[in-house]
């Protein structure tokens, strides 16, 4: 079996580089392919930190930490990530430390040094 068809999404959608699509940010129409190039976290399917969603370039513009590799995610993903970094930061170690590399010391926001 090739990476052209890789079966279905949970939304039940064909998935694989061989499947047009529109991206799937709300009100974007940028056209892409539901291959791993265009997946949020990275692969296919739902993981910590992505969302099973597959979007453009302009819309997967983050990058977490996932599995041992830095890979791009949409907004909402990276933003739930952030804020588990900011609730549970002795469980969120790799994240931390990413945060902190990525965007510096004050990373937190204003609020997190008051």
């Amino acid at each position: 079996m090739g990476w052209a068809n890789c079966g279905h999404d949970s939304k039940g959608r064909p998935i694989g580089y061989a499947h047009s699509a529109t991206c799937d940010h709300p009100g974007c129409d940028a056209q892409i392919h539901r291959g791993v190039a265009y997946a949020c976290g990275g692969d296919h399917g739902e993981a910590e930190w992505s969302c099973d969603g597959y979007f453009c370039n302009r819309h997967r513009n983050k990058y977490l930490p996932i599995e041992g590799w830095i890979v791009g995610v949409c907004q909402k993903d990276y933003d739930e990530a952030k804020a588990y970094a900011i609730k549970s930061p002795e469980l969120a170690q790799e994240l931390v430390r990413f945060f902190e590399e990525d965007e510096g010391p004050d990373w937190r926001g204003p609020e997190a040094n008051q």
